[in-house]
């Protein structure tokens, strides 16, 4: 599976600025870039949550990798060259955007009777409330933003009390639909006016003491904003992100960016053999 993915990596890596990939000391590397960032990948496949398992997995199958905490290191390091390798398959992968979905989830750190006393990635992280699922959290909360294809084609970060609506707009204007289908979460007058100036229009769910709920199909956009909930829930699968069990904001964007670029090559392994990009098969064409 390593090699396999490093076959999809290593031409859009060849891509990516000399400035990177020829970096001072990149010859004395004992393992690859890409072979590196085909690991993360496989880890995710299949689905293993703990990192120093896989490691040991990876020696025990004779692939060539760093000692775990230089390991550790060097998947940090790739941050910057996941995304670009991402950005680039969207670009050759994702043509026709009927509309997006936008939503978020939450990344909990800690035990809810934990969250009091948690000290982990204490003045970043924090305590917040998910209206979803009912429950107070400490941690984070993860903003993305995926297409009625099934691609997540932006993702944000932010303190689990930080409000939905507030990342929307950075989030949106970087991505290619101008429909974008929200839960009530982001109703917002002011946020649909500034969004609209950009062209961009969001829509959601009307409550039902708002005018105009009858020309709404209700079943119909509740049914498509169902399709986000149910890829963050193939994701927690395969990438163990709600519960990370991390102690750096790096080792989650690195997970997280690992999680995102396997979700692109996922999603087009998907389509072009003619299946939905929203659902998870276990095996690839």
């Amino acid at each position: 599976m390593v090699q396999k993915f490093s076959k999809l990596i290593d031409p859009i890596y060849r891509t990516l600025p000399k400035t990177f990939r020829f970096r001072q000391n990149y010859r004395q590397l004992k393992t690859s870039d890409v072979t590196m960032i085909a690991c993360m990948l496989t880890r995710i496949e299949q689905r293993d949550p703990s990192e120093t398992h896989f490691h040991h997995m990876l020696i025990a199958s004779g692939i060539k990798v760093p000692e775990r905490t230089r390991y550790n290191r060097r998947c940090r390091d790739l941050i910057p060259a996941m995304k670009l390798i991402r950005d680039r398959l969207l670009k050759s992968y994702v043509s026709q955007v009927t509309y997006e979905i936008i939503d978020s989830v939450p990344i909990t750190l800690v035990s809810a009777r934990r969250s009091n006393q948690a000290k982990v990635l204490r003045g970043i992280a924090n305590k917040g409330y998910n209206a979803t699922k009912q429950i107070y959290y400490y941690g984070f909360k993860l903003h993305a933003v995926m297409t009625n294809q099934g691609y997540f084609v932006n993702w944000e970060l932010t303190p689990a009390s930080v409000d939905d609506r507030k990342p929307v707009e950075e989030l949106l204007l970087e991505t290619p639909a101008k429909q974008v289908l929200a839960d009530g979460g982001y109703l917002s007058r002011p946020e649909q006016q500034k969004l609209k100036n950009h062209h961009i229009h969001l829509w959601f769910p009307l409550r039902k003491n708002m005018l105009g709920n009858k020309q709404v199909n209700l079943a119909l956009l509740k049914n498509q904003r169902r399709h986000i909930e149910t890829s963050f829930e193939n994701l927690d699968k395969v990438g163990h992100f709600e519960h990370p069990g991390t102690l750096t904001l790096s080792g989650l964007e690195s997970r997280l960016d690992a999680l995102f670029l396997w979700n692109v090559l996922k999603v087009h392994d998907q389509l072009i053999q003619g299946r939905s990009g929203l659902k998870i098969s276990d095996d690839w064409g």
